[in-house]
């Protein structure tokens, strides 16, 4: 069955959340088995296995699902993004969400493949995978060993350039994942002395509110570079052990803009976003109110939380 590549934003919010699993069966799909995305004969999108391949009228795409690690978060995932002032005000008053792009992110790792350190392995174990891709053709002559080597150098370096343009095309929203308020992120974003807030959402709110099926959300993957290498097709989900405690979850979305553009403002739901807004405990007492009345004056009706680092010890 051909290709169509048509991919509405029901079947991509299918994919998202499928995976490794038959969504018609619920059978588990095993390594090196592709899953099928596509659409039934009365266009319901449909996400199968081998097994329910019969189910699929038309083919979007075939899913080589383990190209990726599984990056889903679970709908209800309670989610924070601690602010200053004025960024919760211009969340306000533009009603949009702010992508950073990632080479602006302030982590020199983000959308990296490993340490400098381990560079060779990594070249050296591609140019073999390529050269054995290359070596093989499906139809035709095979190359010779020099125009093997030659192809084999061109598509690292391709992929190489790939990477590096990745960083400038790739905009992310950095949430932390929490059941509740994090004492050192307040301390991070809204230190003693400063005014902000924290918003909290959960991860079903935020693709709803965000409403843009070109956005992908993600648990961030943290790995060890001294022993292993980002996955190759989805490095922007993957980063160094040593931020574990950010315990991120990430919205990303890729589109070319001209090299001036530090990010991009998305459009976004504040209501539907915004379980609850939590100001600041470093803030002083007055500082509750004023955020209180501020959502009003937007005629937000938003949930102004006290902060759960408020409470009170006993002895």
């Amino acid at each position: 069955m051909e290709s169509s590549g048509r991919f509405t934003p029901a079947l991509k919010a299918l994919k998202a959340q499928s995976y490794d699993k038959c969504q018609s069966c619920g059978a588990q799909l095993q390594k090196d088995v592709a899953a099928y995305a596509g659409y039934s004969t009365d266009g319901t999108p449909c996400y199968v296995g081998p097994c329910c391949l019969h189910q699929v009228n038309e083919l979007a795409s075939h899913i080589y699902w383990w190209w990726e690690v599984d990056k889903r978060v679970e709908p209800g995932t309670k989610l924070w993004r601690y602010m200053d002032l004025s960024k919760f005000l211009d969340l306000l008053e533009t009603k949009t969400l702010f992508f950073g792009r990632a080479d602006n992110l302030g982590d020199p790792f983000e959308g990296a493949s490993g340490v400098a350190d381990r560079e060779s392995e990594w070249d050296k174990f591609y140019l073999q995978f390529f050269s054995e891709t290359v070596r093989n053709p499906p139809s035709g002559s095979p190359p010779s060993e020099a125009e093997v080597e030659a192809h084999s150098k061109r598509l690292l370096q391709q992929m190489r350039a790939s990477a590096e343009a990745d960083r400038k095309n790739t905009f992310v929203s950095c949430w932390h994942a929490n059941e509740g308020e994090s004492e050192a992120l307040w301390r991070l974003y809204c230190p003693p002395n400063s005014s902000g807030i924290a918003l909290q959402t959960t991860a079903d709110r935020l693709t709803a509110a965000l409403d843009d099926s070109d956005i992908e959300l993600g648990e961030v993957q943290y790995v060890d570079f001294r022993r292993s290498f980002a996955g190759l097709h989805d490095r922007i989900f993957w980063k160094r052990s040593s931020l574990r405690h950010e315990a991120e979850v990430r919205a990303v979305f890729k589109h070319r803009y001209s090299e001036e553009s530090a990010g991009v403002a998305k459009l976004v739901d504040i209501e539907t976003l915004c379980v609850s807004v939590v100001p600041s405990p470093f803030a002083a007492a007055w500082f509750g109110p004023l955020i209180r009345s501020v959502t009003e004056r937007y005629a937000l009706n938003l949930n102004i939380a006290k902060s759960e680092l408020l409470a009170q010890p006993f002895f």
